[in-house]
């Protein structure tokens, strides 16, 4: 789990599940694993709906490109509903449209670069150098995100259906999380 201090390089559990094709569908079409999907319905009382969150990741830095593309754990919100097109996913890079994956945000390998969005990157640590494996305020995983927003227009008092999906991309180790900052659906 993301539970600190980030005290080990490679932490990761295989829980044996399946992954989500609009995810595989979101990165090209690979492979993923372990999908944790969290789904429901809303209604908006205005016109836009926004969350606040963090993506992270064990995967990094040692799978981000130019080292290895394949790893490439993945993140979507998906919204559906009245005035959206088949579903559409509101979790991207800011400017640039990219689906939140390892390869769409990093800092390049072992931080040297060259570096992909690497101004929503925040370092972490190995899993072995000071202070992140000493301290409890620093998540297990290796990097993560500055906090990014997904934001939709959406019609005030219409039925909507979100789904919050993670998975691991090309393999089942190495765990990656989301983090939803509390209260941020607005």
């Amino acid at each position: 789990g993301p539970q600190g201090p980030n005290d080990q390089p490679s932490s990761g559990v295989d829980n044996n599940m399946g992954g989500f094709p609009l995810l595989s569908q979101a990165i090209g079409g690979t492979q993923t694993y372990n999908a944790a999907i969290l789904e429901f319905d809303f209604v908006p009382y205005a016109d836009t709906v926004r969350f606040k969150y963090v993506f992270g990741s064990d995967e990094y830095p040692e799978f981000a490109p130019p080292n290895n593309t394949t790893y490439n754990d993945v993140f979507g919100f998906f919204i559906s509903g009245p005035g959206i097109p088949g579903l559409q996913n509101i979790a991207k890079i800011p400017g640039s449209g990219a689906v939140i994956s390892i390869n769409s945000v990093n800092n390049g390998p072992a931080n040297v670069g060259p570096c992909t969005n690497c101004s929503y990157y925040v370092n972490n640590g190995n899993g072995s150098n000071a202070p992140y494996n000493s301290s409890s305020n620093y998540l297990q995983y290796d990097g993560y995100t500055k906090v990014l927003e997904a934001v939709s227009q959406v019609q005030c008092g219409q039925t909507y259906h979100l789904r919050i999906a993670i998975a691991d991309v090309a393999d089942e180790i190495f765990d990656s999380g989301i983090f939803l900052q509390a209260n941020s659906l607005s």
